[in-house]
């Protein structure tokens, strides 16, 4: 990855520039040797070469790992100050880190040693651990050296990817697709949720009906949550406990919680939003809706490096081949479907 590059609104000092929006990505002053960056709701961490963190954007809740600089307003005899960092900042203590996640207001760090690191808001993985209280700095929260991976969400959701391929989910609150939790054992008054494979690739969630997907290593993918949205598609709009996979798809080798990339270079969404007309699909709401995987018309790219996910109130998608250039998947309802956002992330 290399350098930072920021784009969209500056609210909170989430671009590392300061408060002033942009309309096109920029290069962060003095960002470079970087290898991965999360975003959570407010604030951003990103991993660099040398194993430090670094963070900016929103402390409100402590989810930046350190005490922020802040930004002064007010009147001079009544000066306050947000707990805003506005530029990139280090955050100490923390040393030989290999991954990082983010989640609605808390941070993830994994180090060498297999222990994982937490910070910010009682909201998150391990909401027992810290007493509901925010914690303001770096804390062992989960140690296990088989570690391979660590995955969060903009809300609360996270999961745990080992090297021997099974995984673990930590729920956000109680529901009937996880009757089958189990209290963990490692730390007190947590849940475990143990998914039942032993060949997890990778996991995703999010979006609409809290959503977990997860990728094997067969290809196949496969889901767990509610289904209003066809999110677990399933060609249908039932309830279903447990993982169940989705259905058309084969040989996929990434994914984004309701889009896959396959071997030949098609990429597949379907639930909320879907970018074509199915002879079935649900409204709810102002949003189309399909519970059959399709590929997206127009788009076949075997040079593809990422992409990400809309949200339930996002509809636009963005990909990123691995030349840097970027694309912008429009509006289900566009014409086109698919154009250059006119910068590079390389």
């Amino acid at each position: 990855m290399g350098q930072c590059g920021v784009g969209g609104g500056g609210w909170k000092g989430v671009l590392g520039t300061g408060y002033q929006s942009r309309e096109n990505p920029q290069v962060i002053p003095n960002m470079t040797d970087f290898i991965e960056v999360a975003s959570g709701s407010e604030h951003v961490l990103a991993l660099r070469k040398d194993g430090t963190v670094w963070s900016w954007g929103s402390n409100e809740k402590g989810a930046l790992g350190y005490k922020d600089d802040g930004v002064s307003y007010g009147p001079p005899n009544e000066i306050r100050f947000r707990p805003h960092q506005l530029t990139p900042k280090q955050i100490p203590n923390l040393k030989n880190i290999i991954s990082i996640a983010a989640g609605y207001s808390f941070s993830l760090a994994l180090d060498k040693q297999g222990r994982v690191w937490g910070w910010g808001s009682e909201s998150y993985i391990l909401k027992n651990v810290f007493d509901k209280t925010t914690q303001k700095e770096p804390k062992i929260v989960y140690e296990d050296k088989n570690i391979a991976k660590i995955v969060a969400d903009r809300s609360a959701e996270t999961s745990i990817i080992f090297n021997d391929g099974t995984a673990i989910i930590f729920p956000v609150g109680s529901s009937e697709m996880f009757d089958d939790v189990k209290e963990g054992t490692l730390l007190k008054d947590y849940r475990i949720y143990r998914v039942p494979f032993n060949d997890v690739v990778d996991v995703s969630m999010g979006g609409a009906g809290s959503l977990y997907a997860l990728l094997r290593k067969d290809g196949t993918v496969w889901a767990l949550g509610m289904n209003k949205f066809g999110a677990l598609g399933q060609c249908d709009y039932k309830r279903y406990k447990g993982f169940v996979r989705v259905k058309n798809l084969s040989r996929i080798k990434k994914i984004n919680t309701t889009i896959a990339w396959d071997e030949e270079g098609y990429l597949w969404h379907w639930g909320v939003n879907i970018y074509e007309k199915l002879l079935l699909k649900q409204i709810v709401g102002n949003y189309y809706n399909g519970h059959e995987p399709c590929p997206i018309r127009g788009i076949k790219k075997t040079d593809l490096s990422f992409f990400v996910d809309g949200h339930i109130n996002q509809v636009n998608q963005v990909i990123g081949l691995d030349n840097g250039e970027v694309l912008f998947l429009e509006e289900r309802r566009s014409k086109e479907a698919l154009h250059p956002i006119n910068w590079s992330w390389k």
